[in-house]
């Protein structure tokens, strides 16, 4: 009989398991694209870019979410994060040459996304593709590609994401973001670290949530989108188990009633930025009325700027998804049911979902 162990020395190998790989890749993508992305920014400022799209699907959704958090937050250039098929629907009418869109898809081959890029550059915008491989359908079709070259793929286009919208931000005179930037190059250590560490916690939680068949993930302001990620594309895609995700502050308006007769297994992502106060009396309400909590908080990660969280609690999420796998006899994490089966995606090239 196979040990966890063993198993967990197979999981390492998988492409799901992206821990093992984030402190050095993500030093290395700073090293190599930090100028790059730089460079990005400035000419959409001197092209006199009006409108970035960030659109992508699933997990490569999400981690462009921030890019456009970020933009609302330090800058006046109006954005929006759309998933792709929305974004082509949609047809936004300041969709034009005077557009820059992002898009993001890890096998560069994603069929929402291929289409959306396609949309994108016939009404005359500008792509950029952020992929895994540059050689692939999406690199090849892209004015601008970011390849990352790693396994790493919802923190290396997150990365890529914050420094494109902090430099945009920098460009404009927005001393404020100086401190984001620095701190983002302190966070390969951390992350090397956080592999070691939060192996046995992970165990744990695992163990003791091993019966659960429903998880609810609550989190709120920079922590929104790995939230997002966790609660439907890692709970249900990895697990397979139901998954729910909302922002923390909606659970009061409405979800809070379910507490009268149920008491169910709830992650909740707690930052330190401004959203933490209200995140707590969620936590409060959640926990006197029997609801059990894993909570994942960021003042347990040392001094990370408060706008990094999603870096910083990657990790421990995602071992505790990787021990809940094994545990409920999933042991080939990169194994699919239908995804990437040519089941469910349509078109040339197509390889996803």
């Amino acid at each position: 009989m196979v040990s966890l162990d063993e198993l967990v020395e197979k999981a390492i190998q998988s492409t799901l398991f992206t821990a093992p790989v984030l402190g050095p890749h993500l030093e290395r993508f700073l090293a190599e694209e930090t100028e790059h992305l730089r460079r990005l920014a400035k000419d959409a400022l001197s092209q006199g870019i009006e409108h970035i799209y960030w659109v992508g699907s699933g997990n490569s959704w999400v981690n462009l979410y921030s890019g456009k958090y970020l933009l609302d937050r330090f800058s006046d250039l109006p954005s929006d994060c759309l998933t792709s098929y929305e974004f082509v629907w949609r047809n936004p009418r300041r969709l034009n040459e005077k557009s820059w869109v992002i898009l993001a898809s890890f096998s560069g081959s994603t069929e929402d996304t291929v289409v959306a890029l396609r949309h994108a550059k016939s009404r005359g915008a500008h792509t950029v593709a952020i992929v895994n491989q540059r050689d692939c359908l999406m690199g090849r079709e892209a004015d601008e590609v970011i390849a990352y070259n790693s396994k790493a793929l919802y923190i290396l286009p997150l990365a890529a994401a914050y420094i494109f919208s902090l430099e945009i931000a920098r460009l404009r005179n927005k001393a404020e973001v100086e401190p984001i930037l620095a701190g983002l190059k302190n966070l390969p250590p951390l992350l090397s670290r956080q592999f070691i560490d939060e192996k046995a916690p992970a165990l744990a939680l695992a163990q003791q949530f091993s019966q659960d068949e429903l998880f609810y993930v609550l989190a709120s302001g920079p922590l929104y989108g790995l939230g997002y990620k966790f609660g439907f594309t890692v709970f249900m895609e990895n697990m397979r188990l139901h998954g729910v995700f909302m922002d923390a502050t909606e659970f009061r308006h409405g979800p809070a009633e379910m507490l009268a007769r149920h008491q169910p297994a709830m992650v909740v992502l707690k930052g330190t930025d401004e959203s933490r106060p209200l995140v707590e009396r969620v936590c409060q309400i959640a926990q006197t009325h029997g609801a059990r909590l894993i909570v994942y908080d960021l003042a347990n990660y040392g001094d990370v700027h408060p706008l990094l969280a999603p870096f910083a609690l990657m990790i421990p999420l995602q071992w505790f998804a990787v021990y809940s796998a094994l545990l409920r006899g999933i042991t080939d994490l990169d194994e699919r049911v239908l995804m990437g089966r040519g089941i469910m995606g349509k078109g040339a090239g197509i390889t996803w979902p």
